[in-house]
């Protein structure tokens, strides 16, 4: 003879549903209980504090695609301001490396020289190609990394956790065995393999609008204020240069974050104090490889050496590593400060700041639908 009944409870506080089925048998065979526990976890509560790093998903679709709609356009806006400022010194140190690769100008010749012309032209020079492409570089890799980062965060904030337990209980010889499997579909599917996946898409993402916007750049550089008589950039250079790119940006946006995690875990250092010290060393450390693979991309094309023995040539390429090393590297980490450092510092800045006051208006937008609903409900 079986019996079979089923209980359902709710509770008043948004508690979790049980449904919960049992079955029992006279036979010899072991009694077997089966629950299924299913629990629907809202989304999180609106921050209390207005510097949260990652605002609370809005209540509506319409409102949390404005919201979306302004934070990514707080992300173009600084990013383009910031790279602004900072481009006319990048495109000075650029132009530098490039002349004293071909051997025209030394490094401090070359630098006068363009702080003259930008000085007594400022019109003409922010009008220029050698200022606007640079700009157009950091400025296009700014925007692609800010709003990468938007996106991912605002589906990982806005996605429902939904949390599922299920428990199986099985009575035989008085031993009782439970086997407990939660599946949170947030924390452990968007946290744990999918931040690294993240992570990856922005670095990639990232990359390759960096590396295909300065490429077309280094060209320009390369054609006009090189030595070579050829117009032509050839294969052995772009890789060189997308090589360098790649240590840049990794260095840039992703390594900071896994860097100023260990310097708060291991030193006393607050979380924002270690991540601008990270972004300030990333990149300037990084320079070390990244400066002789960028000096080794120009002198292939300055000097190719196509009728010269390979012993011979590797000999006069490391020659010329060791003779401008210094001066190279030393410029690479004076442009880096600023492209990506102090960059990256204000561009972190500013788009919290800009972050801060969207809370601030969605807290005034929250408050004035609380008293809007507290009005209709008296009438």
């Amino acid at each position: 003879m079986n019996q079979s009944s089923r209980t359902e409870s709710n509770n008043n506080n948004n508690g979790p549903i049980l449904i919960a089925t049992s079955t029992a048998t006279t036979t010899n065979r072991p009694i077997t209980a089966t629950r299924r526990m299913v629990t629907n976890i809202p989304s999180p509560p609106l921050p209390s504090n207005k510097n949260d790093s990652i605002p609370s998903p809005s209540s509506t679709t319409t409102y949390s695609t404005t919201d979306l709609t302004y934070k990514l356009t707080g992300d173009v806006v600084v990013a383009t301001g910031v790279t602004f400022t900072i481009a006319p010194i990048m495109s000075t140190i650029d132009k530098a490396i490039v002349q004293k690769a071909a051997g025209t100008h030394s490094m401090t010749q070359s630098c006068v020289e363009s702080v003259r012309n930008m000085v007594r032209h400022p019109i003409s020079f922010v009008r220029s190609p050698t200022f606007l492409m640079m700009w157009g570089v950091y400025a296009s890799t700014y925007c692609t990394a800010n709003c990468l980062k938007t996106l991912y965060e605002h589906y990982q904030t806005n996605q429902p956790i939904t949390t599922t337990t299920t428990t199986t209980i099985s009575a035989k010889n008085n031993q009782h065995k439970t086997n407990e499997s939660i599946q949170q579909n947030n924390y452990n599917q968007n946290i744990n393999n999918p931040l690294l996946s993240a992570k990856m898409g922005i670095f990639l993402g990232t990359t390759t609008v960096n590396s295909l916007t300065t490429l077309l750049k280094d060209k320009y550089y390369a054609i006009h204020f090189g030595t070579s008589s050829t117009r032509s950039v050839p294969f052995k250079t772009f890789g060189l240069w997308a090589l360098r790119d790649c240590m840049v940006i990794g260095s840039s946006f992703i390594l900071p974050e896994i860097v100023s995690a260990s310097l708060e875990e291991h030193t006393d250092m607050e979380g924002k104090t270690a991540l601008q010290v990270s972004q300030f060393v990333c990149p300037v450390a990084t320079q070390l490889v990244a400066g002789p693979i960028q000096l080794l991309g120009l002198d292939m094309y300055n000097r190719p050496f196509t009728n010269m023995s390979i012993q011979k040539a590797i000999h006069k390429r490391l020659q010329f590593q060791y003779t401008n090393f210094c001066s190279i590297v030393t410029a690479r980490v004076s442009r880096i400060a600023p492209a990506y450092g102090i960059g990256g510092i204000y561009n972190t800045h500013f788009r919290d700041m800009w972050r801060e006051r969207l809370l601030d208006r969605q807290d005034r937008q929250l408050q004035h639908l609380k008293i809007g609903g507290g009005a209709s409900v008296a009438v």
